[in-house]
């Protein structure tokens, strides 16, 4: 219940900030990947600032590295306390991060991110087809090497799509409806 308040809270903000549907999408695809607890990961997209060299990226990576890299940058531990000072930084509706910490810019795979590979993979895939066919079926499913993987996930969450990876079962992306229960 607290979770589904915060929320229609975040819904609310978002809708009386005037913001578009895609990003309203994009920022509940972000909390849910967030607030995640299930074997899992789901992906998000957010963009970091490396406080150390200025550079500035958006990167996709799992909801749980976001929130550990958060507690890593403001030395936040996992008790109520510091999961709360991390929380608080979540409620940014443009995804944007700064971090200091080496640890935490590690955490969220800042330092690897392959920006070029979203596009190689939109010359090599069709992501309206693939748009039609999540659409039309409400499932979509493909194996990817890991950095492939991200990568077609940035696109997707781009596009308002969540996908996850359960390691358990090989390893697939797939497309997450944030609205259906698993």
């Amino acid at each position: 219940m607290k979770y589904f308040f915060a929320t229609f809270l975040s819904v609310l903000t978002i809708y009386c900030s005037g913001q578009t549907k895609l990003e309203t999408e994009k920022y509940l695809n972000f909390m849910a990947a967030i607030n995640n607890s299930s074997t899992i990961g789901y992906f998000t997209v957010v963009k970091i600032k490396n406080l150390n060299s200025g550079e500035v990226k958006e990167i996709c990576t799992d909801g749980a590295f976001v929130d550990g890299a958060l507690h890593l940058e403001l030395n936040a531990g996992y008790d109520s306390v510091g999961s709360q000072k991390v929380r608080r930084h979540f409620k940014m509706k443009d995804r944007y991060f700064e971090l200091k910490n080496e640890e935490a810019l590690r955490n969220v795979g800042f330092e690897n991110y392959d920006e070029k590979m979203l596009d190689t993979l939109r010359r090599q895939y069709n992501f309206k087809e693939i748009e039609r066919r999540i659409l039309k079926d409400r499932q979509y499913e493909i194996k990817l090497s890991d950095k492939k993987m991200a990568a077609f996930a940035h696109v997707l969450f781009n596009m308002g799509y969540m996908t996850g990876e359960n390691k358990c079962w090989g390893g697939g992306l797939f497309y997450i409806d944030r609205n259906k229960e698993r």
